[in-house]
């Protein structure tokens, strides 16, 4: 999906809209984050913003608690637009190259002691997958990740130590979802990575990595919490 920065989405700035759904990409919580981003561009009836999302069909309630809170998560049509490309489009080799990087990063990363999360697949999708496609619009990948840790305060004693020292309890508990999405990004803008199932939409897809093909991985433990199918 690209999009254009002048475009008008739900009411809110392209870009804006882009930066909200993102934060929602697996149905994380991250209320003040989003009340945070809202506020520095200008927004303040964040109640509104959210409701005409969820009448554009980007965002859907995955849940409201007995105080009123609503969980939100990005839909099929969100996943979608924060996936989106304000970028020009990629060359074949260049995205060759992201992909060769993405692999090795997914690597790195497992092996490395005491992570909370786990990478146990990542899938490639899309244009990427059509040779006969040069350029393309974006690499898009699937990641289906797990916990290694599963205490609540030994998530958030790791987010302090990784500097995020100011962050409410919630953002917390799902930075290391934010912290492992931008390790693999590696700041690529053409690197688009969801969380959703992709065999909802699509048939079509390849493995990229998995942890059990993965020799220097740390072994997940034997009942870790896995998103997504694998």
């Amino acid at each position: 999906m690209r999009v254009a920065k002048s475009d008008i989405i739900a009411g809110l700035p392209a870009t804006v809209a882009r930066s909200l759904v993102r934060l929602y990409q697996g149905g994380a919580s991250v209320q003040e984050t989003a009340d945070n981003l809202l506020r520095k561009s200008g927004i303040d009836d964040g109640g509104a913003v959210f409701a005409r999302l969820e009448a554009a069909g980007y965002l859907a309630k995955s849940d409201v608690d007995d105080d009123g809170y609503v969980w939100w998560e990005a839909t099929i049509l969100g996943n979608a637009l924060a996936m989106a490309s304000f970028g020009k489009p990629t060359s074949r080799k260049t995205a060759d190259r992201l992909v060769a990087g993405l692999l090795e990063r997914a690597h790195h990363y497992n092996a490395e002691p005491g992570r909370p999360l786990f990478i146990a697949r990542l899938r490639l999708f899309g244009s990427y997958l059509k040779p006969e496609i040069d350029p393309l619009g974006d690499v898009d990948v699937e990641l289906s990740y797990g916990s290694r840790i599963t205490d609540p305060a030994a998530v958030r004693e790791y987010t302090k130590a990784r500097g995020q020292t100011s962050l409410s309890y919630i953002d917390q508990l799902f930075w290391p979802q934010k912290e492992l999405v931008q390790y693999l990004r590696n700041r690529s803008t053409a690197l688009n990575i969801t969380l959703q199932d992709i065999d909802q939409f699509t048939d079509t897809s390849e493995v990229l990595y998995r942890i059990d093909s993965d020799s220097d991985a740390e072994p997940p433990p034997s009942e870790g919490n896995v998103a997504g199918k694998v």
